[in-house]
């Protein structure tokens, strides 16, 4: 997670816009967990300390609220971008598997749709809408489609795609492709273990964080009560 994004949130508006996202409702979103995150913090240590020194804390406290909304935003578009190209492949694999009885790739492209999930289903269908109109050029349709996966490889066999519908479909450059979504197919899954293994990591070692952190602070306010009665 890019710590720079989240604080600066340079790319706040793309993210909005990929989610279609109600910029007026985001932001009261923010505010409310920021406020709650204080009343919190406020609740906590007064309780606890009485101590108005840590009331220095509650901007920090509402800081952190109000960026947890944008933090879940990049979380989100992250998984999103995981899960596309993870299916990418499957796509592919379809559209291998029906070329030979569509004859073509527009032909083959739309015979593909029922077997895709979103959210390549949705980003397929404006492709071919897009071959279907006149003024729109077929290359900058397939480039726009390899973005929205957004690897390079898409880009590349997205590109050996677009040239089989300029040129025809021969039986060596299918073979390219064939071998080229099996080489992305397999690195794929091997990325897809490693995912998951740094993923299992990654859900560990909060755990023990947050043991370490409840330990330290119930150690320091032990302490603090403790010299309070020598007081």
């Amino acid at each position: 997670m890019n710590l720079v994004e989240i604080l600066t949130e340079r790319n706040k508006n793309v993210y909005y816009e990929y989610f279609k996202i109600n910029e007026r409702k985001f932001f009261h979103r923010r505010i409310l967990i920021a406020l709650a995150l204080a009343f919190l913090y406020i609740a906590l240590f007064i309780y606890t300390t009485k101590s108005v020194i840590y009331l220095a804390g509650i901007p920090i406290a509402m800081l952190i609220g109000f960026k947890i909304p944008y933090y879940e935003l990049i979380s989100k578009k992250t998984k999103s971008d995981i899960i596309k190209q993870y299916m990418f492949p499957t796509f592919l694999r379809y559209f291998i598997s029906l070329i030979d009885t569509q004859g073509n790739v527009y032909q083959t492209l739309r015979a593909t749709v029922p077997y895709v999930s979103e959210p390549i289903k949705s980003e397929l269908e404006k492709l071919i809408q897009k071959l279907d109109e006149k003024n729109i050029n077929n290359r900058d349709a397939f480039m726009t489609f390899a973005e929205f996966i957004g690897s390079s490889e898409a880009h590349m066999i997205m590109g050996m795609i677009y040239q089989m519908n300029e040129e025809g479909i021969n039986k060596n450059d299918l073979q390219e492709l064939e071998t080229t979504i099996t080489q992305l197919q397999e690195n794929k899954t091997n990325e897809l273990i490693e995912y998951k293994v740094m993923k299992i990591d990654k859900h560990a070692n909060p755990i023990l964080v947050y043991a370490l952190v409840y330990i330290l602070a119930f150690t320091i306010l032990v302490q603090i009560a403790y010299f309070k009665t020598l007081l």
